[in-house]
């Protein structure tokens, strides 16, 4: 039995909203004046998320028969970013809106109302990677750069580092049986008549273990290439029986047999790198055997490859390759590649990035020696347009030449003839079909040469040329060379230790090193998101010193923008 009178409980009710209200508002006053040193108190008064609102306005339904959303756009967003700034898991950040008063302030919630669930926030999550996977990361630094705009003008700093893939690396015997079990359940979707047809035809013991069978591992050696033999033989006639069930549906949309053809082609991939006795050539992929080169690791993600760092295999991981540029202060820009990704391939398009979403040129970048190669320099010089020059160590010469390298001998300025190191020279040249050019010393033009030995295999009677490879980028390796020479190579160089502990603050602190999604596209999202974590930080930090040494001057002015009213009332 109730205490209140009727007539109280009925004005309690008709007034219920309106007093949960201002109970949560009392609540959060008095805990906001306990809270200014805290980080999402200081991003609330500092960033401006309008511009992030408009472009995810689009993830709820403008019209049709459902009722109103539950949650707001605005909400979401915050919350999004918040489970970043914490490398909180969807879970982990469901609790924390929920029950950490701070959290549910910053993103919208009164007191009395539900956030948002875990499939709620994973939903917003993968909406906003696939049609804003930028915003985070451009919006915060286009703030950034209104504030410190002295930081688009400092030299910029590159590296990479490895993610590991969100996928165990599979032995070949299981990546192919995998392989295998994924390019027929996608067939069965598009084909369901011919699974039972096929699954007939295959040979399955061959192909697929069964829980009775012993591990490869506790065969003998021979038996573990016998069964392994087998089972790519059983692969390969699973890849001609696809090939053949989709050559015999001429009607099946070409959309419709997409994600065939890409299982298709990855089995076909595994098969040309490890197997000699296959006739199908691998589609869209590269045929080297390096380990590091596209070599498909795990099915679970297949966009996952080797990333090689060295050759030492402790160095080898499963999983992508991240190109990052940054200032001493703040992350430029960030891109996720397959593992297997060389570094210096990645660069041109990190730069490209930033001339075309934050309109940026930098004047240098500052790299090790994966970008000291003619290429390298080229390709930055026609992407910046000669505005932004690279600093980095040129990769030595190979160790097991003993003989002259097209590095010793001088090329005219004109290019229409090169010199050797004794003074002999030539005009004798045919241009190669990358773009090289190879110069031709006579046999006559070497005869009783004291430098022989350490210019030519051949013997000194021999009447073979000795050939000059010169590079279509020796202008810039030439161009490279003499700055290295500079104090101010030097300079530049010992700036670059800074990269490093920016990565490690990436990796460490804001959940860069391992991937939590799968595929490029994902992980490349990841990444943004966690280069814009260190940012934001590294902003509100840069404003605290500035306010500290902004009161520590007699009359100093705030250098922390206009002044900003406390945020009103949660509606």
């Amino acid at each position: 039995m109730s205490i209140l009178p009727p007539v109280v409980q009925d004005l309690l009710i008709m007034y219920l909203q309106p007093l949960l209200r201002w109970f949560s508002d009392y609540v959060y006053s008095r805990l906001l004046k306990q809270a200014e040193d805290h980080l999402l108190f200081k991003l609330q008064r500092q960033v401006d998320f309008t511009r992030l609102e408009q472009g995810c306005a689009d993830f709820h339904h403008v019209s049709g028969p459902g009722t109103a959303p539950s949650h707001a756009v605005a909400r979401l967003v915050r919350a999004v970013l918040v489970g970043s700034l914490y490398g909180w898991s969807l879970r982990q950040l469901e609790q924390q809106v929920r029950f950490n008063l701070i959290v549910k302030w910053f993103v919208g919630y009164a007191l009395h109302e539900p956030g948002p669930d875990h499939t709620t926030l994973e939903r917003f999550e993968l909406w906003v990677c696939a049609h804003q996977p930028r915003g985070y990361f451009d919006e915060v630094l286009h703030q950034i750069d209104q504030q410190f705009p002295e930081d688009r003008q400092q030299a910029q700093l590159g590296d990479t580092f490895a993610v590991r893939a969100n996928a165990a690396r599979e032995e070949l015997g299981d990546l192919l049986a995998h392989t295998c079990r994924a390019t027929l359940r996608a067939l069965a979707k598009v084909r369901p008549a011919l699974a039972e047809p096929l699954a007939q035809q295959l040979q399955v013991p061959a192909l697929f273990s069964v829980d009775t069978d012993p591990h490869g591992f506790r065969l003998p050696r021979a038996e573990q290439a016998a069964r392994l033999q087998a089972r790519g033989e059983a692969a390969q006639a699973c890849a001609q029986w696809v090939t053949t069930a989709l050559q015999a549906a001429p009607a099946l949309a070409a959309e419709a047999q997409q994600p065939v053809r890409l299982w298709l082609t990855r089995l076909e991939k595994v098969l040309a790198d490890n197997f000699a006795f296959t006739a199908l050539p691998p589609r869209g992929f590269t045929d080297a055997q390096d380990p590091g080169a596209y070599r498909l690791g795990s099915a679970t993600d297949p966009e996952a490859t080797y990333r090689v760092h060295g050759r030492e295999a402790a160095k080898t991981e499963l999983g992508y390759n991240t190109q990052l540029l940054t200032t001493p202060t703040f992350v430029r820009e960030i891109e996720a590649y397959t593992g297997a990704k060389p570094d210096a391939v990645t660069i041109a398009p990190a730069l490209a990035a930033q001339q075309q979403y934050h309109a940026l040129t930098p004047p240098k970048l500052i790299y090790d020696a994966a970008a000291g190669q003619g290429k390298t320099l080229a390709e930055v010089a026609a992407v910046t347009h000669g505005q932004t020059q690279l600093v980095a160590p040129l990769r030595p010469p190979d160790k097991r030449n003993k003989y002259f390298t097209a590095d010793q001998f001088t090329l005219s300025p004109e290019g229409q003839t090169v010199t050797c190191p004794r003074g002999q020279q030539t005009a004798v040249a045919y241009r190669q079909p990358r773009g090289d050019w190879t110069f031709c010393f006579q046999a006559h033009q070497c005869r009783d040469c004291p430098l022989w030995a350490a210019c030519r295999p051949h013997t000194p009677t021999s009447q073979a040329q000795r050939k000059v490879s010169i590079s279509a980028y020796r202008a810039e390796v030439d161009a490279a060379r003499r700055y290295a020479a500079t104090e101010s190579f030097q300079a530049d160089r010992r700036q670059r230790a800074i990269v490093e502990r920016i990565i490690a603050a990436l990796v460490r602190y804001n959940g860069a090193r391992q991937a939590r999604r799968r595929g490029v596209l994902k992980t490349d999202f990841q990444m943004k998101m966690a280069a814009t974590a260190y940012n934001l930080k590294k902003w509100m930090r840069h404003l605290d010193v500035r306010a500290a040494r902004s009161r520590s001057l007699p009359g100093g002015e705030s250098v922390c923008g206009p002044a900003t009213a406390d945020r009103a009332p949660i509606a």
